[in-house]
């Protein structure tokens, strides 16, 4: 993957919106974006190959924004998309708007001004849904003291922080020089870049700014009955922090990989007994993970344990097979 050659302007933020399928709700969301009190904004629309009238309805705020810039490609997907904007983005910091959501106006100004203050690699807000409230499930709100990237994943792994992208700022160069892209495929990418972005991670601050709004719609990946794709996306992302977890030579890595593999097992173990989902017995990592956790598991609180542990029994006599 190559770097980012283009020049960084110190004082601009890049605003990235993938675009696809979206023409109930992009008009609001850009709008949103145009009317922040930080005005030294790009706003880079992807249009990853929608096939409704997103551009069209927009197409007016285009051509009256010198700001806003339209990128089309073929559909490639959410990841794709979002690695589109950041291989383009010029701005010092990057922020990545869902389509489908809005931001308050102060939410660049709040964001930037405590990134900017401190050079952070990344600053963290909160998020509430359209009525204010935090989504059912959800644990929004993170605040800590600034530190590092390594640090800061420690707590939030410990307290179970959903694991968003579009509530935060990232600096640009940070994400170039450490070729942090998302990968490309997958649902449920922001955790898998949420690890590996906080690892890398110099300087982390945290915000209790609940700028962002986020909308639970149907049809969203979140509410949507794709549970073979999830499983399989949770499958790839522990698979991968697995092998990182084998060439790792810190232990308080090793520590954390752990705790990012339990995480990720626990919302793997939910998507199969919720859904019926049965594993691939010729490629599931679905042992190995519950191998490499059994040190963090033994940690959790009791009530948690039990209802991981009942999971685990549910899954392994759906898929008694596999463990002959």
């Amino acid at each position: 993957m190559s770097i980012n050659k283009k020049e960084i302007e110190e004082d601009k933020v890049s605003v990235i919106v993938p675009v696809y399928n979206v023409e109930e709700y992009i008009r609001e969301c850009i709008k949103s974006i145009q009317v922040q009190t930080y005005s030294n904004l790009e706003i880079i629309v992807v249009n990853d190959g929608t096939k409704d009238k997103s551009i069209e309805i927009i197409k007016d705020l285009i051509e009256t924004d010198s700001r806003i810039r339209v990128i089309s490609q073929p559909n490639q997907g959410l990841s794709a998309a979002r690695n589109t904007g950041i291989e383009n983005a010029t701005g010092k910091y990057v922020a990545m708007i869902d389509s489908d959501d809005k931001i308050k106006p102060d939410f660049i100004k709040h964001l930037f001004d405590v990134a900017d203050s401190q050079n952070a690699d990344i600053v963290r807000g909160s998020f509430r849904d359209f009525r204010g409230n935090t989504p059912s499930g959800w644990i929004a709100d993170f605040l800590i003291e600034p530190q590092n990237g390594i640090q800061t994943l420690d707590e939030f792994l410990d307290n179970s922080i959903s694991f968003v992208v579009w509530s935060s700022l990232y600096r640009t160069e940070f994400l170039n020089l450490n070729n942090l892209r998302f990968t490309p495929g997958i649902l449920l990418e922001d955790g898998d870049f949420t690890v590996r972005s906080y690892l890398k991670a110099r300087k982390v601050l945290t915000t209790n700014y609940t700028d962002y709004q986020y909308r639970i719609r149907p049809g969203s990946i979140l509410t949507s009955n794709n549970a073979k794709r999830m499983s399989e996306s949770e499958e790839i992302i522990i698979k991968k922090f697995i092998n990182e977890l084998s060439i790792t030579t810190s232990d308080k890595i090793s520590n954390i990989l752990k705790k990012a593999i339990y995480s990720f097992m626990r919302d793997w173990t939910r998507i199969l007994v919720k859904n019926n989902v049965r594993l691939n017995r010729t490629i599931s990592c679905f042992e190995d993970g519950l191998v490499k956790t059994k040190s963090v598991r033994s940690s959790r609180p009791i009530k948690e344990k039990l209802k991981f542990n009942i999971k685990v029994f549910i899954i392994k006599i759906k898929n008694i097979k596999i463990y002959l």
